[in-house]
């Protein structure tokens, strides 16, 4: 008796767990490359990623492609519209760079992760890095730009309602 009640309290405890869901999770790189195109395809064509909209007002400046890797799992692959001969791996996010630019996650408030950010992170406390302002993706979701230690952008967007939005 008291084992079959030790099984099931397990099998509770184990499932509560299970049902869990993190408050933080990834989402996406990007990229900037040299040829959006031939980047695409191989994208496509390798890991059998689906295309999926971009939602946001065409640019002057670039062209963009996201693809699904997965359940949630994005790359979004940016090509400039000028010269992107030169690979400029020291200041990502400006013109004529190609490679690594951000990586992005999903959180459940904004709110409660800039607070957990300013609690947690001195490089923002003590002005290393200028205070996240929150601004909005297309949808409505809010969002916001952060840094790591080392420089490094993140992209960090809040969930919308599943009723209203697939995160975007």
């Amino acid at each position: 008796m008291i084992k079959s009640f030790l099984v099931l309290l397990l099998l509770f405890i184990a499932s509560f767990g299970i049902a869990q869901k993190s408050t933080t999770w990834y989402n996406h790189t990007l990229l900037d490359v040299k040829n959006l195109e031939r980047s695409v395809a191989f994208y496509t064509k390798v890991f059998q990623a689906d295309t999926i909209p971009y939602p946001f007002p065409p640019s002057h400046q670039y062209i963009v492609k996201w693809v699904r890797l997965g359940d949630g799992i994005e790359l979004h692959l940016s090509q400039w519209l000028n010269d992107t001969t030169t690979v400029i791996s020291e200041t990502p996010s400006v013109p004529g760079h190609i490679g690594f630019v951000h990586l992005g996650f999903m959180v459940n408030s904004i709110d409660d992760f800039l607070k957990r950010l300013m609690e947690v992170r001195s490089d923002y406390k003590s002005g290393k890095y200028k205070q996240p302002i929150i601004d909005k993706m297309p949808n409505g979701a809010k969002t916001i730009e952060i840094k790591d230690p080392d420089g490094n952008e993140i992209h960090v967007i809040e969930t919308m309602p599943a009723k209203k939005s697939m995160n975007r």
